[in-house]
């Protein structure tokens, strides 16, 4: 008889896995659980020190340097990541955040979120569904946000890049279904990741700021980064192989009022 952690162990076995992002966050978490989970791992960020030392601490696990913003960057990192002849799945999370209205925000701060949120994803799954297309299957998780389901207030470029990225998760699933390869999209709420536990730590008052971060949903408290893996690894698993084009909220019930 084999009890709930081996089994969990075997839902990756073997897979090849890329995870952008990875150096920190819900990255980092995926990089993690899927570890455990047994997949073999391609972490990737611009932050190459940070997947270096990721790399040291996981079992079978690669660090590649990558700017998802570059279509240079992103197809010089998957070239390497070639090499190891198939993959099986993966988890698009690089992102970046910023506050500000239409008329608060300007053109420059625009493009970097769309550089990174949306084309970043775009360029990525590119190279991914190239490498899928060859074995005619795989699995792709996208990370968008709750703020791409419900428009949030001061934060439009956000908003848009997040809500763009479950359009192209829903098409892509679409356009590739067929070929045997499945895309979904996560959509986290407010996560406890390093940043947000800085923005706390650093307030006048951080039990006062930890509370208004929890209490505009019915939850009334933030995600940790490890929740939003586990969703993650529902997708990419094989346990799930009817999903495809799937939205699925983690967000303590925001989205839901």
């Amino acid at each position: 008889m084999t009890n709930a952690g081996e089994k969990n162990v075997k839902k990756l076995k073997g897979k090849y896995t890329v995870i952008t992002g990875a150096g920190s966050g819900i990255g980092q978490a995926a990089a993690r659980l899927f570890a455990r989970a047994g997949a073999r791992l391609a972490l990737v960020d611009r932050d190459y020190e940070s997947v270096c030392k990721l790399e040291k601490e996981l079992g079978f696990a690669r660090a590649y340097e990558a700017d998802v913003s570059s279509e240079e960057s992103v197809r010089r990192a998957f070239g390497q990541i070639r090499e190891w002849g198939r993959l099986d799945t993966a988890v698009n999370c690089a992102g970046i955040f910023a506050e500000g209205s239409v008329l608060d925000t300007d053109f420059i701060r625009w493009k970097t979120l769309m550089d990174i949120n949306l084309d970043g994803i775009f360029l990525c799954m590119k190279c991914e569904l190239e490498s899928m297309k060859e074995t005619g299957k795989g699995s792709i998780v996208n990370i968008a946000s709750e703020a791409g389901l419900a428009a949030i207030a001061g934060q439009v470029a956000y908003n848009v890049s997040k809500a763009a990225v479950v359009m192209l998760s829903k098409s892509a699933a679409v356009d590739y279904a067929a070929q045997g390869i499945r895309v979904n999209c996560v959509c986290p709420g407010r996560i406890r990741t390093p940043l947000v536990e800085h923005i706390i730590q650093t307030a006048a008052n951080p039990q006062a700021e930890l509370e208004k971060l929890s209490c505009d949903r019915p939850a009334m408290r933030m995600g940790t980064p490890e929740e939003i893996a586990h969703a993650c690894l529902a997708f990419a698993a094989d346990d799930m192989a009817y999903a495809t084009g799937a939205v699925l909220s983690v967000d303590g019930g925001y989205t839901a009022q």
